[in-house]
């Protein structure tokens, strides 16, 4: 009697288009989590934030506070309860007698001016703060978190003195 039993062929993984395709989409994943996580890391350590100019200004300021704005003093605000860096001072602030316009009685404006003794008198202020941010449609974030804007008042401290300041512009440095 004849063995009829075909022996069966040993048993090979055998590779197609749609394994090629699975593992090419495998491969993808992970090069889009690395990718992903390299690109958290850009922003969170700030490579992304480009440097900026804010001029700003004070009105009716101590004189024996505006003493304390000399270039590159450190200028902070808080946001949430979280104090963040508004930027250094460029420059010495400028300053000029506080002034005020009113109204007399026959409608006329009228400039009044804070006097002035040898002790305090009250000053108007104007500086330019160095920062970083980014600028997207038009909407400025300082260190990537806290909006800012023009004609917008904000709280600013130093580490010895407190005040509010009006920003007047925000220019980003070019060159």
């Amino acid at each position: 009697m004849k063995n009829t039993q075909e022996k069966k062929p040993a048993s090979r993984i055998r590779f197609n288009v749609v394994d090629a395709v699975l593992i090419l989409l495998a491969i993808l994943c992970i090069v889009g989590i690395w990718q992903r996580k390299n690109l958290q890391s850009l922003f969170d350590s700030g490579e992304a934030l480009e440097s900026y100019t804010v001029t700003f200004e004070i009105s009716k300021m101590r004189s024996t506070t505006v003493n304390l704005l000399a270039k590159d003093t450190a200028l902070y605000l808080e946001d949430n309860g979280t104090r963040v860096s508004l930027g250094t001072l460029a420059e010495q602030v400028s300053t000029s007698a506080a002034t005020v316009y009113l109204q007399d009685g026959d409608g006329n404006t009228v400039k009044a001016v804070y006097p002035q003794d040898d002790h305090e008198y009250l000053l108007d202020v104007k500086g330019t703060l160095n920062c970083r941010g980014i600028e997207h449609d038009g909407i400025f974030l300082l260190e990537g978190k806290t909006y800012l804007a023009v004609n917008r008042t904000v709280a600013a401290h130093t580490e010895t003195a407190d005040f509010e300041i009006r920003i007047t512009g925000i220019q980003k440095v070019t060159g």
